[in-house]
C-alpha cells in the first residue's frame, strides 16, 4: 500500500514536472534550492546491479566522469533525455565518460524499453534507495559526477542543454 501511494505521488510529481519543468541545470549553489545535490557536493556511494546481475559501484568508476539518469518506463519526459545520453556515451565514452540509466519506481520492463530504443549505455535496476540518497523527487533527474567523486551538475526535468559543456570541460581538465 505504501509503495503504491509513493508510486502514485511520484507519477503526479513527474506529470507536473513535464508540464512545468525546472529551468536550466543546477550549478554551484543552486542545487539546494531544488532539493538536489549541488555542484561540489560529494556524490553518495552506491552499488546496483545491471540486468545481467553484474554489480556496479560508484567507487569502481573513480577517475572517470559518470552520468546518472534516474528514469522509469512510464515517465514521458524521461524518454526525451535518453537519446541525448546515448549520443553522449558514444561521443565521450572513449574519453572516460560512463553513462548509467538508473531505473527507479518501475512498473514496466526497462530492459525491453532500452532494447526497443537501441540504447546501449548501462542500465542499473532497482534504484529506489539510490534515488533517496540523491534526493530525486521527480523524474527524470540527471547528475554528472566528476572524476574526483563530486557532483558537477544536477538537473530535474527533460532539458539537459548544459551537459555537453559540463562533460567537455571536465574531460578537458582531466587531460591537464
Amino acid at each position: 500500500m505504501r509503495r503504491s501511494l509513493a508510486l502514485a505521488a511520484l507519477v503526479l510529481v513527474c506529470a507536473a514536472n513535464a508540464a512545468h519543468p525546472f529551468r536550466g541545470g543546477l550549478e554551484k549553489g543552486e542545487g539546494k534550492k531544488a532539493g538536489l545535490l549541488a555542484a561540489g557536493d560529494p556524490a553518495p556511494e552506491w552499488k546496483l546491479a545491471d540486468p545481467a546481475g553484474r554489480t556496479h559501484a560508484l567507487a569502481d568508476y573513480r577517475g572517470r566522469v559518470v552520468v546518472l539518469d534516474f528514469w522509469a518506463t512510464w515517465c514521458g519526459p524521461c524518454a526525451k533525455v535518453m537519446p541525448r545520453l546515448e549520443k553522449l556515451q558514444k561521443k565521450y565514452g572513449g574519453r572516460g565518460l560512463v553513462v548509467f540509466g538508473v531505473n527507479s519506481f518501475e512498473t514496466g520492463d526497462p530492459v525491453a524499453l532500452m532494447k526497443k530504443k537501441n540504447l546501449t549505455y548501462t542500465l542499473l535496476l532497482k534504484g529506489e534507495e539510490l534515488s533517496e540518497s540523491y534526493r530525486v523527487a521527480s523524474l527524470p533527474v540527471v547528475y554528472v559526477i566528476g572524476a574526483d567523486g563530486r557532483v558537477l551538475y544536477s538537473h530535474a526535468g527533460p532539458d539537459t542543454k548544459k551537459l555537453d559543456d559540463v562533460i567537455e570541460k571536465q574531460l578537458g581538465d582531466q587531460g591537464k
